[in-house]
This record gives structure tokens, sequence and C-alpha cells, in this order.
């Protein structure tokens, strides 16, 4: 059967702060405890939406208190670097391609941030999917695991990283496997709300945290599969940019 999880980007105390409100009531509502992928010192104007919120990083610990997961979403945000990502869906990024130590540096500093607040990030959010293996090797240097991103089916465990990964981008029925939908609160429309909110109404039973996703598929291996399921969403994703393309891609899994 299909498991699926919800990951919100961007948080930040200039974030959307209505938008968020309601998504997290419906989070609460539904008892789903979603990945938080929060940026430690924003320096993005594209998320200076709203004005900063002095109770932001009180409310953030909170959420981490009841069991919502924290992921370290880069540093500041600012997708600079020209480099080649693992999941090479955007031109410009914050970490790929720049130098290996340079990366240790801003994942420490990312880090430091987060855990002066008493925030403790368990896993990595890449900005626009902007990473390369010196950011896996950076991560495992600083204590960080897992990783949520990539375009396989099932999450899988590689070189000592956890990788769970992550296809959507709204909500979306799809076939057996573990699918991530991953949100903009800065962005997302009424309409975009009421769908999120219509699916998980239907599929409440098929939500997971991320810790169960990890106790159920923390032990698997990469296989060949893997490989070949990224690098075919992957061609979707380029040619149809996601608007009918995950339907495409879920008959020819639920064909095999």
């Amino acid at each position: 059967m299909a498991h699926y999880l919800i990951r919100f980007d961007d948080l930040c105390p200039t974030m959307n702060h209505a938008g968020w409100e309601r998504c997290e009531a419906l989070m609460r509502r539904f008892s789903i405890r979603p990945i938080l992928a929060v940026v430690p010192e924003n320096r993005d104007s594209d998320l200076a939406v709203d004005a900063k919120d002095p109770a932001f990083w009180n409310h953030v610990r909170s959420l981490q208190d009841a069991g919502w997961t924290i992921a370290l979403h880069g540093w500041r945000h600012e997708c600079r670097s020209k480099g080649k990502s693992l999941v090479p869906l955007h031109r410009f990024s914050e970490f790929a391609g720049v130098p290996a130590q340079q990366q240790v540096s801003m994942l420490e500093d990312g880090l430091r941030s987060l855990r002066a607040r008493g925030i403790h990030p368990t896993v990595w959010a890449a900005p626009r999917h902007g990473f390369d293996r010196n950011t896996l090797d950076g991560l495992k240097k600083v204590g960080i695991h897992t990783v949520s991103d990539g375009l396989s089916r099932l999450p899988f465990c590689e070189d000592g990283i956890f990788r769970v990964p992550q296809q959507l981008f709204g909500p979306q029925e799809m076939p057996a496997g573990v699918w991530t939908i991953c949100l903009h609160t800065n962005t997302l429309t009424d309409e975009g709300f009421g769908a999120l909110s219509s699916f998980v109404e239907r599929h409440v039973p098929e939500f997971l945290s991320l810790e169960e996703v990890k106790k159920r598929w923390g032990a698997r291996r990469k296989q060949a599969s893997d490989a070949l399921e990224e690098t075919l969403w992957l061609w979707n994703y380029r040619g149809r940019r996601l608007i009918g393309g995950g339907p495409r891609m879920a008959r020819k899994w639920h064909e095999r």
C-alpha cells in the first residue's frame, strides 16, 4: 500500500504566518507529525513574507517536543552555487558544488544556530534539492545520517545515510511506496490548501511520521531498482514538471 509523509519547507521567523497556522491546525487535527524544514539564519529575501515573529523559535521547540521532526534546511537559504546536485531539479543551490570543507563549516554554523535555541534537527532537507557527495560526507561528520530527498519509491540506506525520498509537490494518490509531499506554506493557495485538507482526510491511516518510516525501512539497502526509479522519475519530471507526471510514473510502478 501507499504511505505518505508531509514536509513543510522554508520555516523561518518571517514566513507566511497565516498560511502556516492553518497547515499546523490541519496536522494537529489528524495527529500527523510532519517534517519541518527550518532555515537557521535566513538571508533569502523571498522568504521574508511577514514581519518577524518573536515567538517563532519557542514555537518550533514546542513542536519538536510534541514529536514533530525538525530538519536542517540549509544554512542561510542563499542559493548561488551552480554545482550539480545528486537530485538535479534546479540550476542553483546553496550547497552542491561548494568546496567540501566550506560545506562542513556551513553545516556546523547552521546546527550551532539551531542548537543555541534548543532545536536539534535530526534530518537534512536541502534548499532546492541541492546537495552532492561532499554534502553527504559533511552531514556524517556533523552527526546527521538521515536525508529527506530522492526520487525512488522506497527509502534506503547507502554509505551510512538513510535516504527518505521526496517526490511530490502536492497531494496525489500513488501506488505502493513511501511518498513525501513537500509543501511551501509561503505560496500555498486556498485551492492548494483545500486539496491538501481533502487528501489528508481521505488518507489519514496511510500517513506516517519519519520515525515510523525508520522503524519499517531503516535497514533496507539500496537496490538497483531504486536507481532506475530515480532516473525514470527525473526524466519524467524534466519532461512534464510533475504536472500529470506523477500518475504516469505511478502506472509504470504499478505495472511492475
